[in-house]
């Protein structure tokens, strides 16, 4: 069959810019590989592209004039607009599937007659979360539970029968790629000496919210507070037609944090690693740090990390808190410098390495070939189906509730993923201590006040109960 997919991101040749391009290629792969045709119509990078093979059976049309770089795809003209439209029904005219690869097409007419899949890929970005309400997909693919959550909890309050459609699908990690490696010709060529300096990585977008200021105040503690003197953090440069304004900005605020803080020289600014050289990029660090305060609905990097046997340290923060135990990656609450830096000290003197169990675990819970499968299967059995009505749940005192999938307490704290912030639990510890549902009136008979309770509403700390999606 011939299968239409979507990304609102530049694609290009032989450059991993991310996870979901990664994960896009390894899709249109196997489904290239089982004599499907697959069409790929992406974001036209700077400069023009012109269509290329990323694959057998494989073709990648760089086509769509959207605004670039990030943020804002959709800043484009009425005519841009329209030019976009008019290539992808193109396309569309002749395709028996088509799958939107993060959820961001954000034009549901185009594709109302035909099967739909969409893979939401993350819980943030606004094409997203706006995509999630007014999508008439006929499936939905999420990538962990968390994101499926936070789906459900939101346009599924309003679309019943959305979460019956939601297939939760964890990111797989390619063990037969991500594995313990000899990196001493990447140390070498990058211009790092592993044998003298204590080597730790921040292998992520330099965007804010991916956490460096967060690993800047880490640098500081190891050095100013725990002596690690001849401490080395390598963070990636972006790549040059994919920096935004924003970025730039951000890039000479954490210079300024870093020289205001004394660790300039602790620092390495490296070129954006290719996709194969990540593993040996992994295995040259003694621990990788993943604090930001972004809502990762997977997070790859920490989890690549670990299955090179490299120890990753993750901000408690979407996806984080709950993809895998306590006992085999290390986990902080979100601007927590001084349990971050106590972590990465004892990784560091303890030399640690990740066990066998972890990788095994990783191998059972992020299986990639699983995924992979599961997402041909998914796109290829779609259905077209009737569009899901609107309602809108009247409230009532005895409806409902549960605490939001994107807080959680810290002992008396209650963290919110999108407000990045703690704020006092209160008596909402004790509502939710049995994790079962409850009401306004359950509240009141803790001596929660109207106000109080309008107030958690008004700030998303409880929403109205919803289906809980399930692995498939």
């Amino acid at each position: 069959m011939k299968i239409v997919m979507f990304s609102i991101n530049p694609i290009f040749p032989k450059l991993v810019t991310g996870g979901a391009s990664k994960h896009l290629y390894h899709i249109a792969q196997y489904l290239g590989d089982q004599g499907h045709e697959i069409e790929i119509l992406c974001a036209r990078a700077e400069g023009g592209q012109d269509k290329f093979v990323w694959t057998e059976n494989v073709t990648v049309f760089p086509i769509l004039p959207f605004h670039l770089p990030f943020p804002q795809p959709y800043a484009v003209s009425g005519g841009e607009l329209a030019l976009i439209v008019d290539r992808l029904a193109e396309h569309l005219r002749t395709a028996d599937r088509f799958y939107i690869h993060d959820g961001e097409f954000l034009l549901p007419d185009l594709y109302a007659k035909l099967p739909t899949i969409i893979s939401f890929r993350d819980n943030i970005y606004p094409e997203s979360v706006l995509g999630s309400f007014i999508s008439r997909a006929d499936d939905i693919l999420c990538v962990s539970e968390f994101s499926a959550s936070v789906i459900a909890a939101t346009a599924g309050r309003f679309y019943p029968g959305l979460t019956d459609r939601i297939h939760q699908v964890n990111n797989g990690i390619d063990l037969s790629v991500f594995k313990p490696v000899d990196p001493l010709f990447l140390a070498q060529r990058l211009g790092v000496d592993a044998a003298a300096e204590t080597v730790l990585l921040h292998p992520h977008r330099p965007e804010p919210g991916k956490g460096l200021p967060e690993t800047i105040r880490v640098a500081d503690c190891l050095v100013h507070q725990y002596g690690v003197e001849n401490l080395k953090i390598l963070v990636p440069e972006w790549i040059g037609s994919m920096v935004s304004s924003g970025e730039a900005s951000f890039h000479t605020d954490m210079l300024a944090l870093m020289d205001e803080l004394g660790v300039s020289e602790h620092f390495q600014f490296i070129p954006w690693v290719s996709q194969m050289e990540m593993p040996a990029l992994y295995s040259l660090g003694e621990a990788t740090l993943c604090l930001g305060s972004i809502v990762e609905a997977f997070g790859n990097v920490a989890y690549e990390s670990l299955a090179c046997a490299t120890p990753s340290i993750v901000a408690k923060v979407g996806v984080h808190r709950t993809l895998l135990p306590e006992t085999m990656i290390d986990k902080v609450a979100f601007g927590d410098t001084e349990a971050a830096a106590e972590k990465a000290f004892a990784i560091i003197q303890e030399k640690r390495q990740v066990p066998d169990s972890t990788i095994k675990y990783l191998k059972t819970h992020l299986d990639f070939e699983k995924q992979v499968r599961n997402y041909a299967e998914v796109i290829t059995s779609a259905t077209k189906r009737l569009s899901l009505e609107f309602s809108h749940p009247q409230p009532f005192q005895d409806r409902k509730y549960v605490l939001a999938p994107w807080c959680y307490f810290e002992e008396d704290r209650l963290y919110h993923d999108f407000h990045n912030r703690f704020s006092p639990a209160g008596q909402l510890v004790d509502l939710t201590m049995d994790g079962k549902p409850f009401t306004l009136s359950n509240a009141r008979q803790l001596g929660v006040n109207d106000e109080q309770w309008e107030g958690w509403i008004e700030d998303t700390v409880i929403v109205l109960e919803y289906d809980r999606p399930k692995e498939k």
